[in-house]
């Protein structure tokens, strides 16, 4: 049959049922078996994190310094001296100290200091107006700048069914638990986490802060546990599983979806650090 006479009958052999099956399927029927299975919805957002989460007249900076391995005792004193000073300015500045640490186990010569700020950005902006044109200040970062290979700040906001950060005393160690999560999770991920929080309240003394991101790195969540030693946080591990095994495996299973990574590091706190 030559192609004129094909394209002819074509409409004909067209309507042929062997062929009907040919035709487009629905939405839901193209994207396959797999792909709807492992669709996630996202939340609808009707509001901001931050009014649902937290408060937020709260702020809280995690400032990391990676320090040069051949200078970590005058790194030491240079940044007690900071922290002296900024103390020193409370009538001027916004904030508390919450905590200093060395990385115990994680990325090595590295630090971490904890402020938390009271009266939301406006506050922050404050801050950093006063630290421009500080010339105290500006001198000891002109003695810190050349200990470090680099540093960064981040801000957070504090979960709202968090207890109340209470500083310790003596002898612990810190573990600071960074999950990046999947955008649109973050709601989710607050109803899961607020049910595990009042699981383990009655181990309450572990858990010390737990913050999630809104300038930087968005839908990055940081939690912060305390133990007496490693040997006792594996135990507290344990006995969350053995005590509340179907809730906690509900939880873990339904969270995990919604990380893309997370990383754990543990912290040690500085002789200066107010939480021990």
């Amino acid at each position: 049959m030559n192609t004129r006479a094909l394209l002819k009958t074509a409409p004909n052999i067209l309507k042929g049922a062997p062929f009907r099956s040919l035709q487009t399927t629905s939405a839901a029927s193209e994207k396959g078996f797999l792909s709807t299975f492992f669709e996630r919805k996202v939340e609808t957002q009707s509001g901001a994190h931050s009014s649902k989460l937290a408060k937020k007249e709260r702020i809280t900076e995690i400032q990391g310094h990676y320090v040069k391995p051949d200078s970590i005792d005058k790194y030491l004193k240079t940044q007690e001296n900071l922290i002296s000073y900024i103390n020193s300015q409370k009538d001027v500045l916004h904030g508390e100290c919450l905590g200093n640490f060395s990385v115990l186990i994680g990325d090595q010569d590295q630090f971490v200091h904890i402020w938390r700020y009271e009266g939301g950005y406006q506050a922050i902006d404050e801050n950093l107006k006063f630290i421009e044109t500080d010339k105290d200040y500006n001198l000891i970062m002109k003695d810190l700048k050349p200990l470090l290979r680099s540093r960064e700040s981040e801000y957070f906001l504090q979960f709202n069914f968090w207890p109340e950060v209470a500083l310790r005393d003596p002898n612990h160690i810190y573990e600071l638990r960074s999950y990046h999560l999947k955008p649109g999770t973050m709601v989710e991920w607050g109803n899961y986490w607020a049910k595990a929080i009042k699981l383990r309240d009655y181990q309450h003394t572990e858990a010390y802060m737990g913050l999630f991101a809104q300038i930087g790195e968005l839908y990055n969540v940081k939690h912060i546990w305390c133990y007496e030693s490693l040997e006792a946080r594996q135990e507290a591990r344990e006995v969350v599983w053995q005590h509340t095994q179907d809730q906690w495996q509900e939880i873990v299973a339904r969270t995990v979806p919604l990380i893309r990574r997370m990383s754990s590091r543990v912290l040690k706190p500085l002789p200066v650090s107010p939480t021990q």
